[in-house]
């Protein structure tokens, strides 16, 4: 109350008057201002094909009504015949909205980017990359407002350099008590950085397996191929080795048949032209490779090697069931039979035993 009776007894009416029609006035333009201007650059951005003019328009948008009053309070006041020590207190104020609006404006143009980079129009890739923008964006926030933060700080003449030292002790306790927290919101940033895998992407992380359908500050949400969801922490997730299969181009698919040991020798020679004929009617594959591969203990075993021309499971499960079934008709068709684990035992006959002797 002190500083008012200061301001009221040190100024005439007329000067307040003054001041409060320069506040006023001074509000006014500036909100009118900042309305005008915002809204001719989104009417303007929206012809354009740049997208940086719709950021610069957010990010005018952004100006606080807080920052637009206290800066009209101000430049008011500035007329009037203050004390010292108020104007040292209308000097840190100062800084400390101007701080808080850059905070505001850069934090505001950080996002406008991030969304345009999520955006389906910046390029296909980057689509499935929306959950990776948003952690990239957070962790962007976090450091400018704790810049901001520690400018103010400074400002107001509190020693930054002291009060670090002081939160180091109780720093290092909260870390120890939130350290699973923290390691997953690092590894999800990590995640977002590397891309080690995106949204929709098919992957093996262990024994688990199924399609990437979130990426969160925490957790990573699959859904496996029998339609359950999988919840994993991010920590445990890099801590693992993935199999990313939606980066595959074409899948490899190997396997073993087996015929019997009567089979004739120039059967044998045409089961590499059968499994050849085979594959030239199945346009989602192709043959790599045919071996007549060892003796086996119950079959002469061949060994067959072919990829699917997709990374879908569901292509390469069909690619396969056509296969196997083509095997199937044409060995039966050339009278080939499939070995399967026998014993053949002989009985020796005992002459002496039977004769009684």
């Amino acid at each position: 109350m002190r500083h008012l009776k200061i301001i009221y007894f040190s100024n005439s009416w007329e000067h307040l008057l003054a001041a409060g029609l320069v506040i006023l006035a001074l509000f006014l333009i500036l909100y009118t201002t900042k309305q005008f201007v915002s809204a001719r650059l989104y009417k303007k951005a929206s012809t354009t094909p740049t997208h940086w003019d719709d950021i610069l328009a957010e990010t005018i948008k952004s100006t606080s009504v807080i920052t637009i009053f206290v800066f009209s309070l101000l430049c008011g006041v500035y007329i009037l015949d203050l004390p010292d020590e108020v104007n040292t207190v209308n000097a840190h104020l100062a800084a400390v909205v101007f701080l808080f609006q850059c905070g505001l404006w850069i934090s505001k143009a950080t996002s406008s980017w991030l969304a345009y980079k999520a955006s389906p129009e910046f390029g296909k890739e980057t689509r499935h990359q929306v959950m990776n923008m948003h952690i990239v964006g957070f962790a962007t926030k976090l450091v400018i407002w704790t810049i901001a933060l520690l400018l103010i700080l400074s400002n107001l003449g509190i020693n930054i350099t002291a009060l670090i030292a002081s939160l180091g002790i109780g720093g290092i306790a909260v870390a120890l008590a939130v350290q699973n927290i923290l390691g997953d919101l690092f590894a999800s940033l990590s995640i977002a950085i590397d891309k080690p895998f995106e949204v929709g992407d098919a992957i093996v992380i262990d024994d688990l397996n199924g399609t990437v359908k979130y990426v969160g500050l925490k957790t990573t949400r699959l859904t496996s191929i029998s339609g359950e969801e999988l919840i994993i922490s991010n920590a445990d997730l890099l801590k693992s080795r993935i199999h990313n299969f939606k980066k595959m181009q074409e899948r490899r698919m190997v396997f073993s048949i087996g015929v019997t040991f009567d089979t004739p020798p120039e059967k044998l020679h045409r089961i590499n032209q059968i499994i050849q004929d085979i594959f030239t009617n199945i346009p989602t594959a192709r043959l790599d490779r045919v071996h007549f591969n060892n003796i086996g203990q119950s079959s002469l075993n061949y060994e067959i090697a072919y990829y699917v021309k997709s990374a879908d499971y569901s292509v390469a499960m069909s690619a396969q069931q056509e296969v196997n079934l083509s095997l199937i008709e044409h060995f039966a068709h050339e009278k080939i039979e499939f070995a399967f684990p026998t014993r053949t035992l002989y009985l020796v006959r005992d002459e002496n035993a039977l004769t009684g002797q």
